[in-house]
């Protein structure tokens, strides 16, 4: 390839050459031989030196080992791309498909996690044993309280970030089946399976006492400003709520912003999320694909029956009023039911 750009580079160089030389003969009142003319020789001298700099940076970019040199300075690199995991958002698949290619992304820098493919986490990291919404989990914790921690963050040194959010009717429901804080969670020890998970009014029951709860929890922590917040936690000591602690349904918004910020820069969504994946990978460079989830989904439960649509006009109330943020700043619509023929969209109406 070099070899054949270098001849075509050659050619290019004799035809301007030559071209020059027939051009200054037309007009030259002497017809002096091309050879003889002290401009074309000059001229033969620039594009001599402009192949040259071009045959170096033709080179340095089919060799991108070598050391950086001035002529590599010419060629952008994009930035670091960093993930943040939002619950139940596709996290877990696309923790793996960065996986498959060694990338690590979300849990993956902080553990081994076999069904996900994690391998060799980066990060230290040891389960605190009390309750913590900035150190339990902390690849669910929102970039803004992780940075008050003094703990390692992937989200430093300049790494761009990306996020998948979803519908908060769509998300609420997919919490709800959630096998370690949904309704009878199967990871969970002592759970009592004595209830069909695919029961409307026992969904709606638990959505509804879900969001209320968790909003409840949410404002009590927003209202303590960051200086009086407690500066040390332990097993007993300033532990946090539990739903506060595992951040499952907490505010997409609360990831994305930090103030009147934007920290996630990147936003993909959950309802096209192999199409808007696929592009971010190919504006950063990176040969990382999704497969179906039907084929290669992870922690994918096969027993949901319910969808967002068997959400009834309570529940959705409360979705409403606790996620208003959500529907406002991410482009998600808000209705007040579900009507057979509503034709309603799962779909950000902004992007």
């Amino acid at each position: 390839k070099l070899l054949a750009l270098l001849a075509l580079l050659a050619l290019l160089g004799t035809g301007l050459y030559t071209s020059s030389c027939s051009a200054i003969a037309m007009v030259s009142v002497k017809r002096s031989s091309c050879s003889g003319s002290w401009i074309v020789k000059a001229l033969a001298v620039i594009y001599a030196t402009a192949l040259f700099i071009l045959a170096a940076f033709t080179v340095s970019l089919l060799q991108p080992t070598e050391p950086a040199t001035w002529v590599s300075s010419l060629v952008t690199t994009p930035r670091r791309l960093e993930f943040v995991h939002i619950t139940k958002c596709g996290g877990s698949a696309i923790e793996k498909a960065g996986a498959d290619k060694g990338i690590i992304w979300g849990a993956c820098h902080y553990m081994n996690i076999s069904d996900v493919g994690c391998e060799n986490p980066d990060l230290p990291y040891v389960a605190p044993n009390f309750q913590s919404y900035a150190l339990t989990s902390p690849w669910h914790t929102p970039p803004k309280i992780l940075k008050t921690q003094q703990t390692q963050s992937p989200y430093v040194d300049g790494a761009d970030l990306f996020a998948v959010v979803r519908n908060p009717y769509d998300r609420v429901v997919s919490e709800y089946y959630c096998p370690w804080t949904g309704f009878q969670p199967k990871y969970r020890k002592d759970t009592k399976h004595d209830k069909d998970p695919n029961d409307p009014n026992i969904m709606n029951y638990w959505v509804k006492d879900m969001v209320t709860k968790l909003e409840q929890t949410l404002n009590e922590y927003a209202s303590t400003s960051l200086k009086d917040r407690p500066k040390k936690q332990a097993k007993g000591v300033n532990e946090d709520p539990y739903n506060l602690a595992q951040k499952h349904y907490v505010n997409q918004v609360e990831y994305i912003f930090d103030g009147e910020e934007k920290a996630v820069k990147n936003i993909v969504h959950y309802e096209d999320l192999t199409k808007e994946f696929d592009l971010l990978m190919k504006e950063y460079g990176l040969n990382v694909h999704i497969p179906p989830k039907e084929s290669g989904g992870t922690y994918t439960n096969k027993g949901k029956k319910l969808t967002y649509r068997d959400l009834n006009e309570e529940s959705i109330a409360a979705i409403n009023k606790y996620a208003a943020k959500d529907f406002e700043l991410l482009g998600y619509k808000k209705v007040d039911r579900f009507r057979p023929d509503d034709n309603y969209s799962l779909r950000a109406e902004l992007r």
